[in-house]
């Protein structure tokens, strides 16, 4: 038998083993051995197959609260868990966790404990002097000799207490229990077998009863290659878990970077408000100064004038008061030598008096208020630019080059210089490079000109967007033939311009007549080469952008009509005259349903020798994006007498972009129509009507087009104002009128909302027209707007043909009309507008000198496009 070591060698090493293993279990039992539901040791553990362990109390209490009975999420992390038929209670118990438990209790147990005050575990009576080391119990003296006298213990080595208590406690410390539960089913079975098939540990009964075809083998032969497997999945779980932690690290890291970069960006966002909150201010606060100003001057000027008018009116007053008092009593009272003797003077000072004339005190002099800007479209057409937020990192180099050419392509000003060589041969148009101003692309272009045996050089400043859509630009220019000789003035011309897709180009095509340029002691002109110059400052630009259904541009406009344009269902009416000549299509004009165009089409039909009248309606939207709308329709022929039925047909259809009219072919038989007894003709006309309810159209959005010019110059305001005008009168004078034999367009477009408008007249002829005369002047009203989007804009427009001589009168014919984004529908007017002849008569007064002078009045909606 061992010696025993002594006591104070016992208690050294005890105290030694007491701090390693109140080390560990401080560890292991915060950590491993409390259920996460009721914080307390575990009690009956059960282990799920997300390797989570809970009390089996705790499991039921838990489940009993879902609804789902046959399954449950994990308490810790979610993961479905399938519950077993016999509920919870049938869950993995996990043995590990219950071994660990009684050994740390074990540990504790023995660790408190002095050598001289442990209890024999048989008899559990006397104090123990003496241990068994294979059964691992502690005994008294007198079980001891029993211990050793029985024949299954009789060999078993027994040593002192204190020295069992140290091995037990080392062993225990370790964590690691070499004894076997007992199987949950054989109660005095060890689990000492493993079950292949069925993965679990099982006891011997169980080998010959529930796993009797199974594989199995003792649990001690499989457990070394089951901890090497094990081994090998921790190391690569460590792995994965310092990858994980770095990952971890990292997004801490970035956590700090971003709330770092946030309150760095959110004090950049709050420093650029201030300063621009405050340079705004300043604007405000300027405009309200000039304003004021403004008003105090008008006010000191009235007042001024006011004064000088009472101080006229009271000296008037005085003089005439005193003069009629004077006279009255010279009548009255006077003698006649009194009267005769002032007569003379009396009655030239009163004919003085009542000659004079009477002070003019205007109506409106005391008229004076402030009209505040529209706050609702100010703000909407407003932007503020403080900065962009960066969501990537840009290298410092690349951001600065970046910078300076945003800043160059968004320049608001610049001069473009070009340089012309061989310019004595030029015979035809030379553009300069593209400078961009306000990011587009602007050119000078320069040819020879010929007009009337004199040439001239021609120069023009173009804006070369190729943009489909609709834009437009207001600039600033001066053009410059630059001198290359001392003491030469430069040669150059101004004006204003608003530039657009249509009319991209502007100048002068007799800017300097040729032979100057050409003449070296001009000082234009060296080494056959001249320098041209376009100095541009441009507002900037505008296109279309998304719609502002609260616009209020528009609300005094034609009583309200722009609401038509966004209704949800409307009647359309169209008479068809010389309805026994129709031989063709015939359309009737748009209405606006959801802001598309429809409209009633109709024309003869032949089938099978049956003649019918066929009637459609027709989405007549131009858009080349693909777009539909649902509709409900009801087609008419409506009753010329009393107690006909009208008759119709119904249909509901999807318009689109590939089929975009629908009705019927064979609406009514034309023998039916044509009967006058049937009651739908009269005169020879019929009436259509389409009832038309549509829904939302897809495949589209609708915009607006919106206020493109900036208010960064006030001197420019006026010019601006003329551009975001809603109403506006334009003239166009015709030159040699008996000549014209083809279109004659406005050359300049005039901008109201930002559409530009255009006065057309042509000569019209008339081949039905029996008179002699049949020759008219037509006049119309083009919308010059070209884009790929569908746009409309409703106008109330009045044409005049204006007189050249007093005492006769204005012609003025009205209309309003839609005018739409399709070729025949972005022009509106009159083919007759008044005959050709009585134009050209010099005794009706509207010619002059073979000129006549075309005018337009025209009040826009606000104009809106689909795209």
């Amino acid at each position: 038998m061992p010696k025993r070591k002594s006591s104070r060698s016992v208690q050294g090493s005890k105290s030694k083993e007491e701090t390693k293993a109140d080390a560990i279990l401080s560890k292991i039992s915060g950590d491993f051995l409390e259920c996460t539901i009721c914080l307390e040791p575990f009690k009956d553990p059960k282990v799920l197959p997300c390797l989570h362990t809970f009390c089996e109390g705790c499991l039921k209490k838990f489940i009993a609260q879902d609804k789902v009975k046959n399954k449950f999420q994990c308490p810790t992390c979610r993961t479905d868990t399938v519950l077993p038929k016999g509920g919870v209670s049938k869950l993995k118990n996990n043995f590990f966790v219950q071994s660990l438990s009684d050994t740390i209790e074990t540990h504790k147990s023995l660790v408190s404990k002095e050598d001289d005050k442990v209890q024999c575990d048989v008899c559990e009576e006397d104090g123990a002097s003496q241990g068994c080391v294979v059964c691992e119990e502690f005994l008294c003296d007198e079980c001891a000799c029993a211990h050793h006298r029985a024949k299954r213990t009789r060999s078993h080595e027994v040593i002192g207490v204190a020295e069992l208590k140290e091995r037990l406690i080392t062993k225990t410390g370790s964590l690691k229990s070499n004894s076997l539960p007992t199987c949950p089913k054989h109660r005095d079975e060890k689990l000492k077998f493993y079950c292949e098939t069925c993965k679990h540990p099982i006891c011997r009964d169980c080998t010959v009863l529930q796993h009797k075809a199974h594989k199995y083998c003792y649990l001690e032969d499989a457990v070394s290659d089951a901890r090497a497997e094990i081994k090998n999945k921790l190391k690569a779980a460590k792995k994965k878990i310092k990858k994980y932690k770095d990952k971890a690290r990292a997004v801490t890291k970035k956590q700090d970077e971003l709330y770092t970069r946030n309150k760095k960006a959110a004090d950049g966002i709050n420093a650029a408000a201030k300063e621009d909150i405050k340079y705004l201010t300043g604007l405000v606060k300027g405009k309200q100064t000039e304003l004021k100003e403004k008003l105090a001057s008008i006010t000191a000027d009235r007042s001024k004038q006011l004064s000088a008018t009472a101080d006229s009116v009271e000296s008037t007053l005085d003089s005439l008061s005193s003069t009629v008092d004077f006279s009255q009593r010279v009548v009255e009272h006077g003698s006649d030598f009194d009267v005769m003797n002032v007569y003379s003077d009396v009655t030239t000072r009163l004919e003085s008096l009542l000659e004079g004339a009477t002070p003019d005190i205007p109506d409106d002099i005391s008229y004076i208020m402030f009209e505040p800007t529209n706050s609702t479209i100010q703000k909407k057409e407003k932007l503020v630019a403080l900065g962009n937020i960066v969501e990537e990192e840009v290298e410092d180099d690349e951001m600065e080059d970046d910078e300076m050419e945003d800043d160059e392509e968004a320049q608001t000003e610049a001069t473009i210089r070009f340089t012309v060589d061989n310019f004595s041969k030029l015979n035809e148009q030379k553009s300069s490079p593209a400078v961009f101003i306000r990011n587009l692309p602007w050119k000078i272009l320069t040819r020879p000109d010929h007009k009337d045996n004199m040439k001239s050089l021609a120069i023009f400043l173009q804006c070369d967007a190729d943009s489909k859509s609709l834009w437009s630009c207001r600039a600033s220019v001066e053009l410059r033939l630059i001198p290359q000789k001392i003491g030469i003035p430069t040669y150059k011309r101004n004006y204003q311009r608003t530039f657009y897709r249509k009319g991209d180009n502007r100048g002068y095509a007799e800017f300097i007549p040729w032979d100057d340029v050409c003449d070296p002691q001009k000082g234009y002109i060296k080494d056959d080469k001249i320098i041209l110059e376009a100095y541009v400052k441009a507002d900037a630009p505008c296109g279309e952008k998304e719609l502002i259904l609260d616009n209020s541009d528009g609300e005094d406009l034609l009583d309200g009509e722009t609401e038509e344009q966004s209704q949800t269902e409307a009647t359309l009416r169209f008479t068809v005259d010389n309805f026994s000549k129709l031989n063709e299509k015939k359309f009737g004009r748009a209405v606006f349903i959801r802001n598309l165009p429809w409209k009633i089409l109709t024309r003869p039909d032949y089938k099978d020798n049956k003649k019918s009248l066929a009637f459609y309606l027709q989405c007549d939207a131009d858009l080349k994006s693909l777009w539909s709308c649902r509709a409900s329709v009801e087609l008419r022929l409506i009753p010329q007498k009393d107690r006909v039925q009208t008759y119709k047909q119904n249909y509901q259809h999807v318009f689109y972009n590939k089929g975009k009219s629908w009705g019927f072919p064979e609406f009514i038989p034309w023998d039916e129509v044509c009967d006058p007894q049937k009651g739908y003709i009269k005169d020879d006309k019929i009436i259509l009507e389409a009832h038309v309810e549509a829904e939302a159209p897809r495949g589209m959005k609708e915009v607006i087009l919106g206020n493109i010019f900036s208010k960064e110059n006030l001197e420019d305001e006026m010019e601006e104002e003329e551009e975001l005008q809603t109403e506006a009168t334009f003239r166009l004078t015709v030159d040699d009128i008996s000549k014209l034999s083809e279109n004659k367009l406005s050359t300049a477009a005039v901008f109201i909302h930002n559409m530009p408008w255009k006065i057309l007249v042509k000569p019209e002829h008339d081949p039905n027209a029996q008179q002699e005369n049949n020759n008219s002047l037509g006049v119309y009203l083009r919308c010059d707007a070209e884009s790929n989007s569908f746009w409309s804009c409703r106008a109330l427009v009045k044409l005049r043909l204006i007189p050249q001589y007093n005492g006769v009168q204005t012609v003025e014919k009205t209309f309003n009309n839609i005018f739409y984004g399709k070729d025949n529908c972005s022009s509106w007017g009159y083919p007759k507008f008044m005959p050709w002849h009585e134009v050209c008569d010099p005794q009706k007064g509207y010619i002059k000198d073979d000129k006549i002078i075309v005018e337009a009045y025209v009040k826009a909606g606000a104009p809106c496009i689909m795209v």
